[in-house]
């Protein structure tokens, strides 16, 4: 007697955001081991196990994953280290405790930071992605005055200049220790870097006096 074919599983319908979190976790996986010139749409949708008519459904162009990108490197995750931001605490080692927290993701994945570098190179020789580095640095200025807000707010502190500024100086140091520990991977060179901007930094806040 013939058995019959045991019916097929329906596969489980996900969602346009679902299928774009995915989409940018296999182009981020695609680039970091085989570099961004290798990571086509075709490619980005097989590492997804997607059809290639998949991409084009959740993204319009290049463009908007290359965006997509640079925002998995805009927001890092700080929440972990809050409750060390106490009033009356060493301004420097809680300053310490929220670079460490950044380089602690930095870290983790050298080869997103490498992905991430190297988009921006891409993006400042390429006409039409010639807005995307400033794009991704307003974003980081945003999310690190944000951050400089909470801090101050939640410590009971105040800066001596304007929080953009001071950001942008966080920024500008932070970039510069990625930079060079992707040329000599010395951990412990980069973390002391960043402890003495650290000190340094501290030396711009002060108590609030009310």
């Amino acid at each position: 007697m013939a058995t019959s074919p045991a019916p097929k599983t329906a596969k489980k319908q996900i969602g346009a955001d679902v299928r774009r979190e995915l989409l940018v976790a296999a182009a981020l996986r695609v680039m970091k081991r085989e570099g961004i010139v290798a990571a086509t749409t075709r490619a980005i949708c097989a590492e997804a196990d997607m059809p290639h008519g998949a991409f084009h459904y959740c993204f319009r162009s290049k463009k908007e994953l290359y965006i997509a990108l640079l925002s998995v490197g805009v927001n890092v995750t700080l929440d972990a280290v809050w409750p060390s931001v106490v009033p009356g605490g060493d301004i420097a080692e809680m300053v310490k405790a929220l670079l460490h927290a950044y380089w602690a993701a930095v870290e983790a994945d050298p080869d997103a930071q490498l992905v991430l570098s190297e988009l921006i190179t891409l993006a400042l020789r390429d006409p039409e992605l010639s807005e995307l580095p400033a794009w991704e640095h307003r974003a980081y200025l945003d999310k690190t005055t944000a951050h400089l807000e909470r801090f101050a707010n939640e410590a009971r502190l105040e800066l001596a200049i304007d929080t953009r500024v001071a950001a942008e100086m966080i920024i500008t140091a932070a970039s510069g220790v990625v930079s060079s520990w992707l040329s000599h991977r010395d951990s412990e060179v980069a973390v002391k870097t960043l402890d003495n901007f650290a000190d340094l930094f501290a030396t711009l806040i002060r108590s609030r006096s009310a």
